[in-house]
């Protein structure tokens, strides 16, 4: 299966999680208290993703490290991000706070997407074809 078919594949699977996720009914307000948190948390990940990204063309980094950022760190921002504006969907407010946390979890999701973009830009331009990453 040629890498652009994998790479359209993979987009439609996120956009159709993504639709099916919007799609739940909302229970009042009964995960407002874990937004804050995790807008925190998606905010700093998504930054020490893009750190640990940027480095890679920097130092000389094991395939673990490579395969860990990948798998772990650069999907824990774009997740925590994206459960945090879950959480406020269809909230029309205008308090501060809440603009604010969904603020801090779209800058989470773009570096965390920013990183997952400089990792694999990385492994293409330096990694052989066919090699395995991470063993």
């Amino acid at each position: 299966m040629p890498l652009w078919l994998k790479l359209a594949l993979s987009a439609l699977l996120v956009v159709m999680v993504f639709a099916a996720m919007w799609r739940i009914p909302r229970r009042d307000e009964s995960f407002f208290n874990w937004a804050p948190t995790l807008a925190l948390i998606s905010a700093w990940l998504g930054l020490i993703a893009s750190v640990v990204s940027l480095l890679l063309w920097i130092l000389p980094v094991a395939d673990p490290i490579i395969a860990l950022l990948l798998l772990v760190l650069d999907p824990a921002a774009v997740c925590t991000g994206t459960l945090v504006l879950w959480i406020y969907r269809r909230h029309e407010s205008t308090e501060h706070t809440i603009y604010q946390q969904k603020l801090q979890a779209m800058f989470g999701i773009a570096l965390g997407i920013a990183a997952v973009a400089a990792g694999y830009t990385f492994i293409f331009w330096h990694k052989a074809p066919g090699t395995t990453v991470g063993i």
